[in-house]
């Protein structure tokens, strides 16, 4: 019980630190809609008619916008934790490496998850792909949105999984922004790979029944998290 009450202590405040003055929110929120009109407009007015195309285009437009705005967000998750020695103070009290690291990564991944639940109709929307999909995916909209949903957080854990720790190294290093985006951008490919494919599959079939992708991406996400656990002690004490 102690250990639940540490982590959702820790929960707690990093939320209300990304929630205290709401710039980071707006800034994430604006930043991913600007990347959806960018794509829009590049592949627009006339979007491809075929179903399957549309879909293609409509994953490839959500997971590289979550990607960018991931890579943001971790940017800063640690810049606070390093300020003024917070995350040595934090040390002191007693707090451990995992607790850290699984608050973390909660954290995030409920930022992600707020801007992805904003941010996943206004580009389904902008893309036109609602208006192409078969009536009897048209009359499920409601519970094919939630499966959606349900993908991209499976994919978002996995990239905070990841994100965290790398995050963790590369904060105490020069140009630690360019950093984080050469090692993560590898590491998280097969989420966005698996995560894109999946999306696809989703768009243009309503399911994901015998789909390899969506064993690939709930594996990945399980392994990385695990073995970031065990291992972001290391990063903390370096």
């Amino acid at each position: 019980m102690e250990a639940f009450r540490q982590i959702g202590w820790l929960i707690h405040k990093d939320l209300a630190l990304q929630f205290r003055t709401k710039d980071m929110l707006a800034l994430i929120i604006v930043f991913s809609v600007l990347v959806v009109l960018i794509f829009c407009f590049a592949f627009g007015p006339i979007f491809p008619e075929k179903l399957e195309e549309r879909g293609k285009l409509a994953a490839s437009v959500l997971w590289g916008t979550f990607l960018f705005a991931g890579i943001i967000t971790l940017n800063r998750s640690f810049d606070i934790e390093r300020m003024n020695g917070a995350l040595h103070g934090l040390r002191l009290t007693g707090v451990d490496a995992s607790y850290l690291y699984l608050s973390k990564v909660v954290s995030i991944f409920l930022f992600l998850i707020l801007l992805e639940v904003v941010v996943t109709p206004i580009a389904l929307q902008f893309l036109d792909i609602l208006t192409v999909l078969p009536v009897a995916l048209q009359e499920q909209l409601p519970w094919l949105l939630l499966k959606l949903i349900g993908v991209i957080a499976i994919g978002t854990l996995g990239f905070c999984a990841v994100g965290v720790v790398v995050s963790g190294i590369s904060t105490n290093t020069d140009g630690k922004e360019s950093l984080l985006s050469v090692v993560l951008l590898p590491l998280t490919f097969p989420v966005v790979m698996a995560g894109a494919k999946c999306t696809v599959s989703l768009l243009t079939t309503g399911g994901l029944g015998g789909n390899f992708w969506i064993s690939v991406l709930i594996v990945y996400s399980l392994v990385f998290l695990a073995s970031s656990y065990l291992l972001f002690e290391f990063v903390v004490e370096g």
